[in-house]
Formats: C-alpha cells, structure tokens, sequence
C-alpha cells in the first residue's frame, strides 16, 4: 500500500514538474494613456538590450524586440553619431551638430547621459567604452534628470523612445499619436514618470517588431525606409 502511494505521489510531482511554466526572457508589454495620447511600454524582461549593425533575424529566437536606433547618414546609409558598437570604434567624433545626449552600453548597464551640442565625448570615454567591448551613441535628448528637454514647435511625426524610469527600470515607449512635436512627446514621457530619455530614429525610419507568445507583432505606421536602415536597439536573450 505505501508502495502505491509512494508511486503515485512521484508520478503527480513528475507530471507538476513536467508541465510547469518557466520563465522564459521575453518582452513585457503594457500600455498606458497620457491626457493626450495612447503609449506602448516595451520592458526587457531578463533580456539584454543591445545596439546592432547588422539586421536582426526575425525568426531567431533570441531576438524579442527590434527598433531603429540612431539616425542614418542619408548619403552614405551607415550609421550617424554611433561612435562605438561592441567595441569597434566607428566614428571618433560627432557629426551632427544637434545631438545631445548619449547612450552608453556596458555589459548590462545602461547609462542616459547630456552632452553639449555638436560636442564629442571625450577620447577617454571613448577608449573605455572600446576596452569593455560596450556601445556608446549619440540622439536627441528627450528627458533629463526629470525635465522636458525640448521647446515647443516643430514637426510632428509618431515618436519612440528608450525611456529610463524609477529604480533604473528603462523601456522602449511608442506613442499611437502620428501627431506629436518633441516637446509634447517629452511631456508626455514625463507623465508616464520618466527620468531620462532619448529618441529613436522614427518618421519614414520607423519599422521595429516585438514577439508576444512567439508571435512576431510589427511596430512603427511608415516604414518606407525599412531597407535602408543601419542600426538598431534589441532587445536579446542570453
């Protein structure tokens, strides 16, 4: 008797073990609505977040999210202000006199930093991010230190950023709007609770893609530019 029951109790733990669900790195998805428009949050969960040069393969299973991140050189189609990627220098100093703010990629952690604009970071920086085989790009700063960076007017397009939030938690966010200036879009960020963020190349460069449950959901509304892309942020599985 104890025999059966001995059995039978490693027969149920075997079938619970079996079929227990793990914790698979994916993309989180939530969305929240501003006061003026409709958000997606996009949160890395166990993933990685990385910068490539090289197309992501949708159908690999490591790849959860894909988005355009810095700006194209529209002459050459190579990437602008991305001054070092995995540890290979591109570009010593910034092209774009606009720019001003930084991400920068080592290992895991993620750093949103204010550059003056038109200026390079410094070669030191520059060599250390090299040395540790990290990522260091230049975009428009969007929110820093929990204030609105931008002044009013502008162009209005559908808007995407990578968005730092409380307890160093960072998140993609795209708007639903196709109609927001940077200040709005900054705003707007900032109700959401941003603490830091910087703009992802979007308008007619706008194509990116998540997978939920394995099914690959498209992002951006234009992607008229889609072939000629040159960089993206992902976000990858170990």
């Amino acid at each position: 008797m104890n025999i059966l029951k001995t059995s039978a109790l490693f027969c149920v733990l075997t079938g619970f073990l079996a079929y227990s669900p793990k914790a698979a790195p994916e993309v989180r998805m939530e969305q929240r609505q501003t006061k003026h428009t409709l958000y997606s949050l996009f949160y890395p969960q166990n993933l990685a977040v990385r910068v490539m040069t090289s197309r992501p393969p949708v159908g690999s299973s490591h790849y959860q999210l894909s988005v355009a991140a810095a700006y194209t050189d529209l002459q050459t189609n190579q990437p602008l202000d991305l001054l070092v990627c995995g540890g290979r220098v591109l570009q010593a100093k910034a092209k774009v006199g606009f720019l001003d703010g930084a991400l920068t990629i080592l290992g895991n952690t993620l750093t949103i930093s204010q550059l003056a604009k038109g200026q390079s970071p410094p070669s030191a920086q520059l060599e250390q991010v090299q040395a540790q085989h990290g990522t260091l790009l230049l975009q428009e700063l969007l929110v820093f230190r929990g204030k609105n960076q931008k002044a009013a007017g502008g162009s209005v397009f559908q808007r995407r950023a990578l968005v730092e939030f409380s307890n160093h938690r960072f998140a993609v966010v795209e708007s639903a709007s196709n109609y927001l200036t940077m200040k709005q879009f900054g705003d707007d960020l900032l109700e959401l609770g941003a603490q830091n963020a910087l703009y992802l190349d979007m308008g007619d460069w706008d194509e990116g893609w998540y997978k939920a449950r394995g099914q690959v959901v498209k992002l951006g509304n234009r992607r008229t530019e889609t072939a000629r892309q040159s960089n993206w942020l992902v976000f990858v599985a170990p």
